[in-house]
């Protein structure tokens, strides 16, 4: 999956969750500075996140997330591509 679509739909997810603007959401935007999430926040984001990608996360990569590119680079390296 090519990293366009990923942040596309990681801006929107955010949108939805987090009631902030897709405009205001870039690549460097971080979770807890930028967006106010904590812990819980991020958990219950990670598990929007995999309804819509499958389970891509491991829970390693998930404590390493810090900002958008970070999940977006995450969900790309775990997604295989559909031939």
């Amino acid at each position: 999956m090519d990293e366009k679509t990923v942040f596309y739909t990681v801006a929107q997810t955010l949108e939805d969750q987090f009631q902030v603007e897709k405009a205001e959401i870039n690549r460097e935007t971080n979770f807890q500075r930028d967006l106010g999430a904590d812990f819980v926040d991020l958990a219950h984001f990670i598990v929007e996140i995999e309804d819509e990608f499958g389970d891509v996360i491991p829970d390693d990569a998930a404590e390493q997330i810090d900002t958008v590119q970070d999940l977006v680079d995450v969900i790309v390296k775990n997604t295989p591509d559909k031939k």
